[in-house]
């Protein structure tokens, strides 16, 4: 448990010194940290593929991870077509691998090829939201209620935290009254009464951003209609971080191995931290996306 408080205190005080770098100076040192999260990330899944996926297929999606967040960034940023380019890159990397059908057809086979992609997909393509979470335009209409990309990167990394504590502590408090397992094959510890708990911690996570976020960087005047949306992403983001920590579950159960890796002592591996923050950042930039095309 102390490694696990250390390790997790560490890795929160990276989290906020590259948002500082993301506010004060430019939002690509975020993307740098998201840089970091997809090709180590990467790497810890193709290892625990092992020999199920080709030399050659490990070479493209390494490859795909070093090249997508970048590319995203960059067009995101000067562009506003990170979308659009990382559809791009995805296509290449789809006709690369589908090439290896032809040019390494004795070890390729469909099923190794459907692992190359998840890999590409879990966790580098679920990254790119983050990333263009980070580069999400301030829009006029919004500039008095800061609703801008400092407030949903604040949201994916506040409320999926916040849904994780509060999900375990309703399940080590509660489970002896609601033992009700949440999905008993992919995750035996997992309790209903935990997941609606986790869902009241990203509510309660929503409701401190509304209030201390609008209280430094927008205006109370223009908040009122705004608390509804702020808990709409709040329970969606939570319940997206939970269905990640099930995906990651799942994946980790099929290739029976018990972690992704060891950089984070107590947690495990980067995607053992991050499995359910690439779902919320996903969700949390649909809202975003929904709202941007409602007010313009």
């Amino acid at each position: 448990m102390k490694k696990r408080i250390i390790s997790g205190a560490v890795y929160m005080a990276l989290l906020l010194a590259f948002f500082c770098l993301k506010i004060f100076v430019h939002a690509f040192f975020f993307d740098a940290l998201i840089y970091a999260f997809a090709l180590v990330g990467t790497w810890e899944i193709l290892r625990a593929f092992k020999d199920k996926v080709t030399k050659a297929q490990r070479v493209i999606v390494m490859l795909f991870a070093v090249i997508c967040i970048p590319v995203c960034a960059v067009a995101e940023e000067y562009l506003s077509y990170g979308l659009h380019f990382t559809c791009v890159v995805f296509f290449i990397f789809a006709v690369a691998l589908l090439s290896l059908l032809v040019l390494d057809h004795d070890r390729t086979t469909p099923e190794n090829l459907g692992l190359s992609f998840l890999s590409a997909v879990y966790p580098v393509l679920l990254l790119c939201m983050l990333v263009l979470a980070n580069h999400a335009p301030a829009l006029v209409a919004l500039k008095d209620v800061a609703f801008n990309s400092n407030l949903l990167i604040l949201f994916v990394f506040v409320v999926s935290p916040l849904a994780d504590v509060f999900a375990f502590l309703f399940g080590i408090s509660l489970k002896r009254v609601f033992p009700k397992k949440l999905a008993p094959t992919l995750s035996p510890n997992k309790t209903i009464v935990g997941a609606v708990g986790g869902l009241i911690g990203g509510v309660i996570g929503a409701c401190g951003l509304y209030f201390a976020y609008g209280a430094l960087c927008g205006s109370f005047e223009n908040m009122g209609l705004w608390l509804p949306v702020y808990l709409v992403m709040g329970l969606l983001a939570a319940a997206a971080t939970e269905f990640g920590d099930l995906v990651e579950s799942c994946i980790k159960r099929k290739v029976g191995i018990k972690d992704m890796g060891k950089i984070m002592p107590g947690h495990g591996g980067v995607l053992d931290r991050i499995d359910g923050t690439l779902f919320a950042s996903m969700v949390v930039y649909f809202v975003f996306s929904v709202v941007r095309m409602y007010l313009i």
